[in-house]
């Protein structure tokens, strides 16, 4: 190996040679003692707290969703008054322009409006 693959990959500083390595010599329950005192948090904490996350997202997931919908169902009766008062006012229309079609003293006060007097103007008819 190069010098700069020495540097990284020679473990020659880091380990001890099994002669110089001191001997460790455990019993099965002292073993048991060093895992649990290196431990922290107990184990239902950590769990706890992931699912005290996931609720967490649910919830602001569902407040999100819920606020769409009441926008959506706020919007929805908006337009449906906009449309009905729209179809008034189009029957409306509808109901003078059949007046208008078919009454004759609606024509005259029509015309009057306009400036047209209908009794007095007499217009001339072609002969052929």
């Amino acid at each position: 190996m190069s010098k700069a693959a020495n540097i990284y990959w020679d473990d020659s500083l880091t380990v001890l040679p099994k002669a110089k390595r001191p001997a460790i010599s455990r019993k099965p329950q002292q073993k048991a003692a060093a895992k649990s005192k290196t431990r922290s948090a107990p184990l239902w904490l950590s769990y706890l707290i992931v699912a005290s996350i996931f609720t967490m997202l649910c919830v602001s997931i569902n407040f999100r969703a819920f606020s769409e919908v009441k926008q959506e169902i706020d919007q929805n009766g908006r337009l449906s008054s906009q449309i009905q008062n729209l179809m008034d006012e189009n029957l409306a229309l509808q109901e003078e322009i059949h007046t208008l079609k078919s009454d004759p003293r609606a024509i005259e006060s029509q015309a009057r409006k306009i400036g047209i007097d209908l009794r007095q103007e007499q217009v001339p008819v072609p002969a052929n």
